[in-house]
């Protein structure tokens, strides 16, 4: 309970819709304003029907370009909610109920930097652990 009221208590939620916000603007400000010489070289006739399904067709490949940032945000969000949940109970409390929810959620507490990179909003449990002085041999990385 310590964790989340460290969201509320940082206004995690308000920096979410911001970012995810400014993801939007980028991504409507980038394909509202594609060249004109992209409509021809791809043999259609430009107009709005066209800029549209141009960015339901492409629009995940740049949510995978920026998503790696957004995911290192929300990272930095969760050591910190982490920070303040140890401070409310104790850090040993937290680590207990941060093990029983890996272990009731079947989640590997292991993963490779890369993965953790492009695809994590949540630091896997070995770097949480770590990041609250914990030293676990089964969890540690």
């Amino acid at each position: 309970m310590g964790h989340e009221l460290g969201h509320f208590k940082h206004k995690d939620i308000l920096k979410n819709i911001a970012s995810s916000g400014l993801m939007l603007f980028i991504m409507f400000a980038l394909f509202g304003n594609l060249p004109v010489g992209l409509f021809s070289e791809i043999g259609v006739q430009g107009g709005a029907h066209i800029t549209i399904i141009l960015f339901l067709l492409l629009s995940p490949l740049v949510s995978f370009v920026l998503m790696p940032l957004f995911g290192l945000l929300s990272r930095y969000n969760e050591y910190k909610a982490d920070e303040y949940g140890s401070a409310c109970e104790s850090k040993e409390a937290l680590v207990q109920a941060l093990i029983k929810l890996a272990d009731e959620n079947k989640s590997f507490p292991l993963s490779h930097p890369l993965t953790i990179m492009l695809y994590f909003t949540h630091p896997p449990l070995s770097e949480r652990l770590r990041k609250l002085g914990m030293d676990i041999p089964y969890y540690h990385a």
